[in-house]
């Protein structure tokens, strides 16, 4: 239970800590080309270059808890409204590469009869704004997982449906019910 608690922690308050500032991206012409990035239908996210990644063993499982942020040095991601400012989050079964399914929640990770490569993965908008952030979460898809240098993981998916399922400070006005997450070299 205390270890739940403590992942559950981590995914929920490392967005919040990371997200102190943001970078985004309006989808301009003059926008240089960054391969790192990921996609909410039109709101484009890039990666602030600031992760964070911790493991944990649930009973005899490894966990792991992956969050990704527009968060940067240099200022906020504004470009995208009250949609600027986004975090990834990342939660599977396992340590390393692979091809990873989606389960709905964090509960079915623990689940008898979990796929043996599962993962759940949330995504909050809005965070670089005052007004209220939102989060969705996965429900069916893959995601592809390497790991580049120094260990760092990196994630690919495409076409990941994701419904509104928590809304924080009432979250982003008017944001649908339903997205699609495409990732593109997330880390």
């Amino acid at each position: 239970m205390k270890r739940r608690f403590i992942l559950h922690a981590v995914a929920l308050a490392v967005p919040v800590l990371l997200a102190a500032c943001g970078g985004g991206d309006d989808g301009g012409e003059d926008t240089p080309s960054v391969t790192n990035y990921w996609t909410m239908d039109t709101y484009r996210y890039l990666s602030g270059g600031n992760s964070a990644t911790a493991t944990t063993t649930i009973g005899d499982r490894p966990r792991t808890v992956a969050v990704i942020s527009t968060a940067t040095t240099s200022g906020g991601d504004q470009a995208n409204g009250k949609f600027s400012g986004s975090a990834l989050t990342f939660s599977f079964n396992g340590t390393g590469a692979g091809v990873y399914t989606v389960v709905p929640s964090k509960a079915a990770l623990s689940a008898d009869g979990v796929v043996a490569n599962a993962v759940v993965v949330e995504v909050n908008v809005g965070i670089a704004v005052t007004t209220g952030s939102t989060l969705y979460t996965a429900s069916s898809g893959t995601v592809r997982v390497t790991v580049g240098d120094g260990g760092v993981l990196h994630f690919d998916a495409q076409a990941v449906p994701m419904a509104r399922t928590l809304d924080v400070l009432g979250g982003v006005e008017g944001a649908p019910a339903t997205m699609t997450l495409e990732v593109h070299d997330a880390h």
